[in-house]
């Protein structure tokens, strides 16, 4: 994410969020388009 800095856009335009089973952030390039990668852990989903 600090790249996004690096190349003209803005890193952590929102607080980023880590909930121990999903973690996300967001950013804009230097186009102004928002961006916000996130990953959840699939065994975190609950099974019937």
């Amino acid at each position: 994410m600090n790249n996004a800095a690096k190349q003209g856009g803005t890193a952590d335009i929102n607080p980023f969020q880590d909930l121990g089973f999903m973690y996300s952030r967001a950013l804009t390039d230097p186009d102004g388009h928002i961006w916000e990668p996130f990953w959840m852990d699939p065994a975190a989903i609950p099974t019937e």
